[in-house]
């Protein structure tokens, strides 16, 4: 029996919250979920999980919720941006040592969740919100989530367009192991051959990387620009 891993307070059981406690669970945490709309606490609850209607607003509520459990994370993935960030500052106020991460949906959002001290940021409009939502059913993301939680507070999601006659154009997804060599992961990538249909790299599909395709990437700022100037430098060698 493999053992528990941290317990984690996950506040939203909606379209992104639902995917997250499941990868969560999945994966061996203790997941808690807090919501303010009582269907989908109803929804969490029937799927196995222990579920508290709060309300947001109340102080008291999310107090009650923090003392009742010895969180190590918590996860905001409410639908509204606002809701994220006023959970982040309030739980900030009560506990300024709080390790949240947290959903956002615009460059604005995500300026006020690290001015209120959010260790991770998922800009979820600069991965594409379609595509991150069914890439939280495939088990790559589980090891993207730990990766969050544990180690990088750094973590992005990006695309990025293939270049003619860079290192990648005509490579088939087989033959790259960006993981290994650039320590980060390629979800997956939209082909401009099959009109930008968008292609999963957890499917095995073995699917051949063409100039113009946009790859869709999770990793550090650092190792991400690294990849971004080998990808540009390999154009000038070729």
């Amino acid at each position: 029996m493999q053992e528990k891993k941290d317990s984690i307070l996950l506040f939203g059981y909606k379209k992104y919250g639902e995917k997250i406690a499941n990868a969560l669970k999945n994966s061996n945490y203790q997941v808690v979920i807090a919501d303010n709309d009582k269907k989908s606490i109803e929804k969490a609850t029937k799927n196995g999980h222990k579920a508290y209607y709060i309300d947001i607003e109340n102080d008291e509520d999310i107090v009650s919720i923090l003392v009742s459990y010895t969180f190590e994370h918590i996860f905001c993935a409410m639908e509204n941006d606002e809701e994220n960030i006023y959970l982040s500052i309030t739980m900030k106020s009560i506990d300024d040592s709080i390790d949240i991460i947290s959903l956002c949906q615009s460059k604005d959002s995500e300026q006020k969740l690290e001015l209120a001290g959010v260790r991770g940021i998922l800009n979820t409009l600069d991965a594409t919100a379609q595509n991150i939502y069914h890439l939280l059913k495939n088990p790559i993301m589980i090891e993207a989530i730990d990766n969050i939680l544990y180690f990088n507070s750094d973590i992005e999601f990006v695309e990025i367009e293939v270049l003619p006659n860079s290192f990648l154009d005509g490579k088939f997804i087989s033959e790259i192991d960006l993981k290994k060599d650039y320590n980060i992961i390629l979800l997956g990538l939209m082909d401009v051959e099959f009109a930008d249909k968008f292609i999963f790299a957890t499917r095995g599909v073995n699917h051949k990387i063409d100039a113009k395709d946009i790859l869709l990437l999770i990793g550090t700022k650092d190792d991400l620009h690294k990849f971004k100037e080998e990808l540009l430098q390999s154009t000038i060698k070729r």
